[in-house]
């Protein structure tokens, strides 16, 4: 029970890294906020959360709306009397597949919104709670793509990059306050993301026309991995556990692979 009478807040929290992040944090005695724009999904991780006997609450919140953002951590302050760990792991991949020279201004302005100001938002919103306890966590979903400069995703690729530096930023402000800031780049995981990346593959790439997204990805993982293991939304919840808890309390400003070995 590392997280034991702890509060977090996940952004994204209806799904895939997020879901399992809220629920692995649950299991670790921590009451959980799920805060996601799809509130049904939301409700549904939140009542898997109290079937684990902690609290949760579901939040609706587009994180690309800085007074939803500041309404979302209000609210979950106001019900539950505190945060204490903030999870943001919001995200989206437009214009997967495609060189720079062929996105617009619309993949790089949602996937902006999206995946870097709703951190800058949900960062700035809880630092004065964390400030005026002085004690918090932040961890921040980033991605390998970040540190790779993936051609194939540009935006996204550049957005994780923002999030790795913004997370160091955040994490030299509020050192004096005792508040730990990191990053976790997740490697490559069997999720809708990739399902979707899969299809645009086989659509652009000859040597991936016969397969089907589940066996390119397979390739992928037998190609790119050192480990030759796909990573799971549990194993970047295992990490989000470490570094909320306090045997990471002398971890902060750091960007965490949980890759097999990808980036290294």
């Amino acid at each position: 029970m590392r997280l034991a009478e702890k509060v977090a807040m996940v952004t994204g929290g209806g799904a895939g890294i997020g879901q399992a992040i809220a629920l692995a944090m649950a299991r670790e005695g921590a009451d959980v906020l799920v805060a996601d724009i799809q509130i049904g999904a939301a409700e549904a991780v939140a009542q898997a959360v109290r079937d684990l006997g902690r609290r949760a609450a579901a939040m609706p919140a587009d994180v690309s709306q800085e007074t939803q953002v500041r309404q979302a951590i209000a609210d979950g302050i106001r019900q539950f009397g505190r945060i204490d760990i903030l999870v943001n792991n919001a995200g989206v991949t437009p214009g997967l597949g495609l060189p720079f020279t062929r996105q617009v201004e619309a993949d790089w302005d949602r996937v902006f919104d999206i995946n870097v100001k709703s951190v800058f938002f949900a960062c700035k919103a809880i630092a004065p709670h964390f400030m005026e306890r002085t004690f918090g966590k932040i961890i921040n979903l980033a991605s390998i793509a970040g540190p790779l400069a993936s051609q194939t995703m540009p935006s996204y690729s550049v957005s994780k990059m923002g999030v790795i530096t913004f997370t160091r930023i955040v994490a030299k402000e509020l050192a004096a306050y005792n508040v730990n800031v990191n990053a976790i780049c997740p490697g490559l995981l069997w999720t809708d993301m990739w399902k979707n990346i899969g299809e645009v593959i086989r659509a652009t790439n000859p040597a991936y026309a016969d397969l089907t997204p589940r066996q390119m990805f397979e390739r992928r993982v037998e190609e790119w991995i050192p480990l030759k293991r796909e990573q799971t939304p549990e194993d970047i919840a295992h990490a989000a556990v470490f570094l909320a808890s306090e045997e990471a309390r002398n971890i902060t400003g750091q960007a965490l692979m949980v890759d097999g070995g990808v980036v290294m």
